[in-house]
């Protein structure tokens, strides 16, 4: 909780910078990601992961369910792998094996995670177009609530916290923030180990 305090007071400085960035990360192939979705796009989930973290990849399934369900409502999905150390071999292997029809970037400078103050894997964040080519983060925080904590999780989840947000944006309802901590591995992207 306290870390969930200071990161915004951390990383206000970078707030104004974050908010339109050159490249919103790079293809596996190496190609930068200049734009984050076409201009008709309604929303952009990011969904943080990583090809080691166990909780992660628990994740997955749900992921690529909310992939098939909302990406035909003019949502677009991408999913980001911040972490240090990550090759692109490594990803392809990895999202080959849990959603091989998901569209994954890195994110090498940190500008994804500083964006949306994302710290864990996994972690959603929905970001909605604004004036000028700027997004503007809706939603930040877990995808459910399986994991209560490290080491125990429900057999299923009670609360679609992401499926929830992105159910009430198609609606053009308010969303309802995620008021619990996430769960997962910590995000170690490689500008934090310069």
């Amino acid at each position: 909780m306290v870390r969930r305090l200071l990161l915004p007071l951390l990383w206000g400085s970078v707030w104004c910078a974050a908010q339109a960035p050159s490249h919103f990360g790079m293809y596996l192939d190496g190609t930068p990601l200049t734009r984050m979705a076409p201009a008709q796009t309604k929303a952009v989930v990011l969904f943080f992961v990583a090809t080691e973290c166990p909780i992660s990849n628990r994740a997955f399934p749900e992921m690529e369910r909310l992939r098939e369900t909302f990406s035909p409502r003019n949502i677009r999905f991408l999913y980001v792998y911040p972490n240090a150390g990550e090759t692109p071999a490594e990803i392809r292997t990895h999202q080959a094996s849990y959603d091989p029809e998901g569209t994954a970037i890195l994110d090498p400078d940190g500008a994804l995670v500083r964006l949306t103050h994302a710290f864990v894997t996994p972690e959603a964040a929905i970001l909605t177009p604004v004036a000028h080519h700027g997004w503007k983060v809706v939603y930040i925080g877990r995808i459910d609530d399986r994991f209560v904590h490290i080491g125990l999780q429900r057999p299923q989840p009670t609360q679609l916290f992401a499926d929830r947000a992105l159910t009430q944006l198609v609606a053009s309802e308010p969303i309802t923030p995620d008021t619990g901590t996430p769960i997962g591995c910590t995000i170690t992207p490689a500008h934090a180990i310069r």
